[in-house]
């Protein structure tokens, strides 16, 4: 046997798995103890009706024989007695597992959430979105098989069949040991079956997560794919990846097949080893007829129990590798928040500084090398430099989305890392180059900024943000629904909105990313005059590649692969020779040339 399948058999038997699942289980089996109190209780009632509904058809079908009505009649009660019972405990088990399932399910839901919204930055990058969605929508519902009814079919299972073999061994132990020389052969033929069906669930769940991230891909890139005539690739692509998932789940139905007919083959040849000998003893009246079906009811109870027990395995299995794909999600480390909260003010006696902060996205390169820097409070400062200078890193640790591999960044002498990164990032707004809208209502993604706002604060905003006149003359006004993304709205819309949400939030500390690089010259001027009154009164970082936006900046800082290169006004800058000047004089001449060539 090859080292992999060793390892696959070895991960197999492993208890190491049902231990943390256990660990990982245990806290929401514990909150929704009653149900599952309920449900081990009706599992011992469960038991013995299956004990009492043999025992009454073997004495029925005596007392028949033996033409004994009082006996007779007395059983006739029994039995409607056990029936009653049976339907009322099979109503509640359904009741209580049904219950404690879904509670388990929507908690583990919920709190699989809660943590990817504070995975770390680093951690979440390495995730696809479609990957992610996959954990919710496939992966949470496929762990029914260690939470619910194949859970309690563990012990259930085992404790049935010990019922059945002394009740069997007390009819007839001949008989009894002739039946068992069948039981290894239902456990070995479970245990293989088993193996391959977990090993096959795996790559089902890998696989619906891949054609999820194609899903995701797709409606998000629609335009670039029609734009790029991609539509029969990404068909192609598609149809493959659910053949593949066709051929898995074809391969799945049949080792079930096997499965299942292995254990009926097993059940038939038990049953009929049962009857042939069991009825040489009842012709020697060693049995009575009544004996001899009670014991047969009872070894099915016996092998279903050794067949059924590898089936139920196998299905834990199954859950259980849909399950350790969310707790390798639920490994990933989350945000740390300190216990100081922030003090910012708006005097320049207290600026945001770099100490000698590194940064590396994957430990290997590093993006930021070394930066030493000091950002004046309550004036506008420009980052520049050319692409992949770190800019938007910078950012990205400004907003603590990522830590930096060494060095720290501190604000009033006091590091981010002992600061509550919640309180930090509520004096912080940020606008992207390209804004971020919920779908919803212009409303919904206004009040995102401040729960509690006033309609009068809000039109405010928006009035300011030079969108209230564009939202006015909507159909529904603010209440409009602007599409997944914002997809309704352009892109100077979506920018406008994106301010007003930051007028609303009225951080002191605000962060511009190419805010109006992508806008046409009349929305341009729409979004700058916004942004110029919502950089009014507070301490303003911009990153902009059209230096002539920013030249009436307070203070430049230029960035070359990650260090700080150049620092001063537009004036200073100018004067030196230095990458600011060759950037700018690089812009200009374009500029200039791009005209000449067009007027020519």
């Amino acid at each position: 046997m090859s080292m992999l399948n060793f390892k696959g058999w070895t991960s197999y038997f492993s208890f190491y798995d049902i231990k943390r699942t256990f660990f990982l289980l245990a806290p929401y089996i514990k909150r929704h103890k009653a149900p599952y109190i309920w449900l081990f209780v009706l599992m011992f009632v469960d038991i013995a009706l299956v004990i009492a509904l043999a025992w009454f058809f073997g004495n029925i079908i005596d007392s028949a024989i033996q033409s004994d009505f009082s006996r007779l009649r007395t059983m006739i009660f029994a039995g409607i007695g056990i029936s009653v019972v049976s339907m009322s405990v099979n109503f509640i088990d359904t009741l209580f597992e049904t219950k404690a399932l879904n509670a388990v399910k929507r908690d583990l839901n919920v709190d699989l959430y809660s943590h990817v919204l504070k995975m770390n930055g680093k951690d979440f990058s390495h995730y696809h979105s479609g990957e992610l969605m996959s954990h919710f929508t496939n992966d949470l519902h496929q762990i029914d098989g260690v939470i619910g009814r194949g859970l309690i079919n563990l012990v259930r299972l085992p404790l049935i069949a010990c019922a059945a073999l002394i009740y069997i061994i007390h009819i007839n132990w001949t008989l009894s040991l002739l039946v068992l020389l069948v039981a290894p052969f239902a456990v070995l033929g479970g245990i293989l079956f088993g193996f391959l069906l977990k090993n096959n669930s795996r790559k089902i769940h890998g696989l619906i997560s891949g054609i999820t991230k194609t899903l995701n891909e797709t409606f998000q890139g629609m335009t670039v794919i029609r734009s790029f005539t991609l539509e029969q690739l990404f068909l192609k692509n598609y149809k493959k990846k659910n053949d593949n998932l066709y051929d898995l789940e074809m391969k799945d139905a049949k080792l079930r097949g096997w499965f299942y007919t292995g254990g009926e083959a097993v059940g038939t040849i038990t049953f009929l080893v049962s009857v042939l000998v069991g009825a040489f003893f009842v012709t020697d009246q060693v049995l009575t007829v009544g004996a001899l079906l009670t014991f047969i009811n009872l070894v099915n109870h016996l092998v279903y129990p050794m067949t059924g027990l590898a089936g139920q395995w196998a299905g834990y299995q199954r859950s259980a590798s849909a399950l350790e794909r969310v707790l390798h999600l639920l490994d990933r480390a989350q945000e740390t928040s300190g216990t100081a909260k922030p003090l910012i003010s708006h005097s320049p006696h207290h600026p945001i500084s770099f100490h000698n902060v590194v940064f590396s996205y994957d430990g290997k390169s590093n993006v930021i090398r070394d930066m030493n820097l000091d950002l004046p409070m309550g004036k506008l400062t420009a980052i520049v430099g050319p692409s992949g200078a770190g800019k938007s890193t910078m950012f990205q640790l400004l907003q603590g989305f990522y830590k930096p591999t060494s060095g720290s960044i501190h604000l009033n002498g006091l590091s981010i890392d002992q600061m509550n990164l919640a309180e930090w990032r509520q004096l912080i707004a940020y606008v992207p180059q390209e804004s971020f809208l919920f779908s919803g209502s212009l409303k919904e993604n206004l009040i995102y900024a401040r729960p509690d706002v006033t309609q009068t604060e809000m039109i405010q905003a928006a009035k300011a943000a030079n969108i209230h006149d564009f939202i006015e003359s909507l159909p529904k006004g603010y209440d409009t629904e602007i599409g997944e993304r914002g997809i309704k709205l352009s892109g100077g819309q979506k920018q406008r909105v994106a301010i007003a949400r930051a007028f609303l939030k009225d951080a002191p500390l605000l962060l511009l990313d190419e805010a109006t690089s992508s806008l046409d010259h009349e929305t341009e001027f729409l979004v700058k005059e916004a942004l110029d009154r919502l950089m009014v009164g507070r301490t303003t970082l911009v990153i902009a590649h059209r230096l002539s936006t920013i030249r009436h900046a307070d203070h430049m800082v230029v960035l070359d692969k990650g260090e700080v290169v150049q620092q001063g006004n537009h004036e200073q800058l100018i004067a030196e020779d230095g990458l600011y000047r060759n950037l700018y004089e690089k812009q200009f001449f374009v500029k200039e040339g791009h005209a000449l060539k067009v007027h020519a």
